[in-house]
């Protein structure tokens, strides 16, 4: 779309040449299109209406208009709408939206040289989603001698916090001279004001880790055998835990479980025991707690020939042992496992459990929600073992990074298991095949190792360089914290996931098996500078030169 305001010097140009230019010889008459841009005849510059075409033009004002911003603080102005919106920090504009509006006032005789948003050139013409409109602003400037246009912007929706700088050039009508408004733009799925609840991601198989350590934890390990004591204050043994019986679904419905063992009757007549029930959690201000579904039950199934006796105290057994694997303040219960992987990680403040705010469960993943005063954006992390060809996300020096993520970032083959089944992994990873101590754990095997070895597969991390010559690498827990830095200024995060290039392209390659994960990366300083410099940091491994006889060597401190 041609500019109004360029038609206007256009159709001025007679009367410049009437002022004392000489007119172009009839048979060298250029198009509209040509006398935008600067030419000369014999070294001598074509003046235009306006008298400047010698001068440089310039850029008075550049007003983000659309889409709308959040306040001062993290608050939603009216009418907000999460995913089509915008937050400026430290010179960054994080948007959430396809498009772009801006009140551009520049001195009078200008035009739209140029509009680029990367390295993309953007012209009018619609083009694979990108192009441009600048027209007059309806409301020009008081002052005669500037004037304003209303510039949109359009791009193709990238959720994945990916930078590109957005630049303007406007050009001199007739003239040589040319200025430029640039900014960095990085684009994400939503913005979200403050309070906003975010979920926390527990896969399927992270819960049945947790529930297959914790049983193998209370028979003892490998002795397989321990005694409970029921609720009339009688003991019993309980033994022959049989980790191919465990077995466990996710669903809207809640936490479905069940796993087999054995307990001691006289007689030889051992019944196998069927412990099983479904659940869901509660987290508010009083801590994580279970909601029971389906309560604790059994079913026993006795040897040939053995009576039916002594029902009632071995079904007596059953809550208490389940109690001890999901419910108690036990290192290796479900409960304690889940409340203290996110109660650890957040700042630490007197009223931290405040901020959990609900949970619910869908196919194949738990979710914790939690509720922070401060500002955030999502980010969908592709399954990226920092092997792809994307830009990495910007943030200003200094900003304090809360990570909350939740997804099925990956589906892939259990390792070691017969028949072959797939696992879902959560933001948090799972274990590499050969490295846990429990019998029939979901891992992923890895014929080499991963960009961080010794973590879960899959988990999320964070690459930022601090410095030219150093890099540093976070690891994912719920709710932990890193500062964004950089010494030369604004810090460029790149954030992916722990996994073989290999087997990340493998996967990638397949339709479905990868769609990586939600993060949402709070702007923890407008919560508290001091609590958030003081909050829970991260685990970070950082690479850097260190000189010695022989040069310069990498090292992890």
């Amino acid at each position: 779309m041609r500019s109004l305001r360029r038609l206007t010097a256009l159709l001025l140009l007679p009367l410049a040449f009437g002022c004392g230019q000489e007119g172009l010889p009839e048979n060298e008459a250029e198009s509209l299109s040509a006398r935008a841009d600067p030419f000369t005849i014999i070294r001598e510059t074509v003046q235009n209406a306006c008298g400047n075409a010698g001068t440089t033009p310039q850029v008075f004002s550049n007003t983000l208009m659309s889409p709308a911003a959040l306040n001062v603080g993290g608050g939603a102005p009216a009418n907000w709408n999460p995913e089509s919106g915008r937050m400026s920090r430290g010179g960054i504009e994080y948007v959430s939206a396809n498009g772009l509006r801006f009140e551009l006032v520049t001195d009078k005789c200008t035009y739209i040289k140029e509009v680029k948003v990367g390295s993309r050139v953007v012209t009018p013409t619609y083009t694979d989603g990108y192009w441009y409109s600048a027209q007059d602003s309806s409301y020009q400037p008081a002052d005669p001698s500037r004037y304003g246009y209303n510039l949109w912007i359009f791009f193709p929706y990238l959720g994945d916090g990916s930078t590109n700088q957005v630049t303007i050039t406007v050009g001199r009508t007739f003239g040589s001279g040319t200025a430029t408004y640039s900014f960095p733009m990085v684009q994400v799925d939503s913005v979200e004001a403050s309070y906003v609840p975010a979920p926390i991601g527990f896969s399927r198989a992270e819960l049945l880790n947790m529930f297959g350590k914790a049983l193998y934890t209370k028979f003892n390990g490998a002795t397989n055998s321990t005694v409970l004591r029921s609720s009339d204050g009688s003991t019993r043994r309980i033994y022959g835990y049989d980790p191919n019986s465990l077995q466990l679904s996710v669903t809207s419905s809640g936490v479905g479980f069940s796993f087999k063992f054995k307990t001691d009757i006289n007689n030889w007549c051992d019944p196998t025991i069927r412990a099983y029930g479904t659940f869901k959690l509660n987290a508010n201000f009083s801590g994580i707690s279970v909601q029971w579904v389906n309560a604790p039950q059994a079913s026993l199934d006795w040897p040939f020939l053995c009576q039916a006796v002594q029902v009632v105290p071995i079904l007596g057994l059953i809550p208490a042992l389940i109690y001890d694997i999901i419910e108690s303040e036990a290192a290796n219960s479900i409960t304690s496992t889940i409340e203290s992987s996110i109660i650890d990680s957040l700042p630490e403040t007197a009223d931290v459990q405040l901020f959990l705010d609900g949970s619910t469960t869908r196919n194949n993943e738990l979710l914790v929600n939690l509720k922070l005063p401060a500002p955030s954006i999502k980010i969908n992390v592709p399954y990226d073992a920092f092997d792809m060809n994307r830009s990495a996300t910007l943030f200003p020096s200094g900003e304090n990074l809360t990570l909350l993520a939740s997804g099925l970032g990956v589906n892939d083959y259990v390792a070691g298991v017969t028949p072959q089944t797939t696992l879902y992994s959560g933001p948090n990873g799972v274990p590499r095949y050969g490295s846990t101590m429990w019998p029939n754990a979901q891992t992923l095997s890895r014929a080499t190792n991963p960009v961080w070895n010794g973590l879960p597969i899959a988990r999320l991390l964070a690459r930022m360089s601090p410095t030219v010559v150093s890099t540093s690498t976070y690891q994912y827990t719920p709710g932990c914290t890193f500062k964004a830095n950089n010494k030369f200024g604004q810090a460029s995060v790149r954030f992916g996931v722990n996994d073989t290039a290999t087997d990340a392209q493998r996967l990638r390659g397949i339709f479905g098996a990868a769609p990586g994960y939600s993060l949402r990366v709070v702007f923890l300083n407008d919560f508290s500078t001091s609590i958030a410099d003081n909050a829970s940091r991260c685990g970070v491994t950082t690479y850097s030169p260190v000189y010695g006889s022989d040069g310069p060597v990498l090292a992890n401190p």
